[in-house]
């Protein structure tokens, strides 16, 4: 599926982990953004996708496209570091898809 029509398919508070342009999921770890850019378009987005090479987070909620430069990190402690010192609210925790809070 192009780029394009995966974020277009997107619904109100959803997301997903790219890898080089495919939708990825893992079993452990923690995902945590470093930057980011706010979209109004789906053609926005995917140019920022394209920025990004493809692997990054996106997140959509109430019109805008969140796409971040995000890693996968081990463990909790380097993850809540991490998304300390790039101010996120927030990180994925993947084994339940649960938001830990900075």
């Amino acid at each position: 599926m192009a780029i394009i029509e995966m974020l277009a398919a997107l619904e109100n508070d959803d997301g997903l982990t790219l890898k080089k342009y495919k939708a990825v999921t893992y079993k452990t770890g923690y995902q945590v953004a470093l930057c980011g850019v706010e979209c109004k378009t789906v053609a926005e987005a995917a140019k920022a996708v394209d920025q990004y090479s493809g692997s990054c987070g996106v997140w959509y909620s109430n019109g805008i496209y969140y796409i971040d430069h995000s890693i996968r990190v081990d463990t909790k402690t380097a993850a809540m570091a991490i998304g300390k010192q790039c101010k996120q609210i927030s990180i994925l925790r993947w084994k339940d898809f649960g938001l830990v809070y900075c």
